[in-house]
């Protein structure tokens, strides 16, 4: 082969990718936490312990008068489940939409332990799953809140790709 052959035949295929352009690496994450977390948002975990730490300042209003699911913890459940669902990595969306109605038990056992009326065990199931009973739309509204911005989510990043 001669060099002007071997000159046509690499001007004549410029489909084929040069071994400077291919790249092993996938490109780097940026610096730092918050950068990463800008990039990529929140892991499984932290957005269960930002929904639970939002939660919790609700629940210590609520339990400050009368130790019942009032309307702190009901708003702050509604925020926890979209904050959750809105800072949640895509592959941690599943785990931030289910969170809604985990929060609100955690928060019914808890106002009913620190309100110090249940004298047993039995009593302390029968009085959460009362009021888990009783605050059924408060976990059906929670969900929803939080699919829908799941939905959203889900739909921007697929019309983006």
């Amino acid at each position: 082969m001669t060099t002007t052959e071997a000159a046509l035949l690499s001007i004549q295929s410029p489909a084929l990718p040069t071994p400077a352009t291919q790249s092993a690496n996938p490109p780097a994450a940026p610096p730092g936490l918050l950068a990463r977390v800008r990039a990529y948002g929140l892991t499984g975990p932290a957005a269960v312990a930002v929904a639970a730490a939002i939660t919790a300042v609700g629940v210590a209003f609520d339990g400050v008068g009368d130790p019942s699911l009032g309307t702190g913890t009901g708003v702050a459940v509604m925020l926890a489940a979209l904050v959750a669902t809105g800072v949640a990595r895509l592959g941690s969306l599943a785990t931030a939409a289910v969170l809604s109605p985990l929060l609100v038990a955690a928060a019914a056992l808890t106002l009913a332990v620190l309100g110090g009326q249940n004298e047993g065990s039995r009593e302390l199931v029968l009085d959460v799953g009362t009021t888990l009973a009783l605050s059924a739309p408060l976990i059906f509204g929670a969900t929803a809140a939080g699919l829908l911005v799941v939905i959203g989510r889900v739909g921007w990043h697929v019309s983006q790709r």
